[in-house]
Parts: C-alpha cells; sequence; structure tokens
C-alpha cells in the first residue's frame, strides 16, 4: 500500500497546555488549525502532527493516546534546541550500534522519541 502522507494524532487532556508545549517542541505555532480544537504541524514535506483534545479522540471511537516516532539527522543538535525551549531531555541512548534516541514525554505521556542513525 503505497502512501502519499503521514498524519499523527496525539490525544491530549489539556488542548491549550500541549499545544503550547508542541509549539516549544517544534519551535513554532501550528502550521495550520482547521478548527479551534485542533492545532496541526507539518514536520517533514508529507507528515504532520495533530494535536487533539481527548475526548474529541474519544468522540470518534478512537482509543486516546500515541507514541511518535521523529528521525532525525542530528540528535544531539535537536536535544540542545529543545533543552532552550524549556523542554526536559534525557541523555541519548544508544540502541544498537547504528541507531541513538531519546525518549520524552508530553504533558499527558504521549511518547515523542527522536531517532538519529549513528552511522556516518
Amino acid at each position: 500500500m503505497p502512501a502519499h502522507q503521514v498524519l499523527a494524532t496525539v490525544a491530549v487532556s489539556d488542548f491549550a497546555a500541549s499545544s503550547a508545549w508542541y509549539a516549544r517542541l517544534f519551535g513554532r505555532v501550528p502550521d495550520n488549525g482547521p478548527n479551534a480544537s485542533c492545532a496541526e504541524w507539518q514536520i517533514a514535506r508529507c507528515t504532520r502532527i495533530q494535536v487533539l483534545p481527548r475526548n474529541a479522540l474519544a468522540d470518534a471511537g478512537q482509543r486516546a493516546g500515541a507514541a511518535l516516532g521523529i528521525m532525525v539527522d542530528d540528535l544531539d543538535e535537536i536535544l540542545l534546541g529543545l533543552q532552550g525551549r524549556q523542554i526536559d531531555v534525557p541523555p541519548p541512548q544508544l540502541a544498537t550500534h547504528y541507531v541513538r534516541f531519546a525518549p520524552i514525554c508530553d504533558p499527558d505521556g504521549n511518547l515523542v522519541t527522536f531517532v538519529e542513525s549513528a552511522t556516518a
């Protein structure tokens, strides 16, 4: 099944607080707000992240919560930028000889993991 775009949705309990957290995470305000209770960031050419109130997903019959994996070129640079935006980050971990990662959680405990190939 070929796809041409990926949209990940994150359910949150406090839309305003979580939208502000994701704005700090991505370093900018949302790129799109389809309605008053949806904030959306385009993080790659064909990848978007939406933040929605938890009850909006429950009303649609979806299980709340999310785990996002974001592949990056320079994990250290990303983590330094996040620290500068007041987001707590752990030290990078080595998963294998080829992959480093750093998992962080949003205010609701949704997992956002930044992943970098350690081969260069």
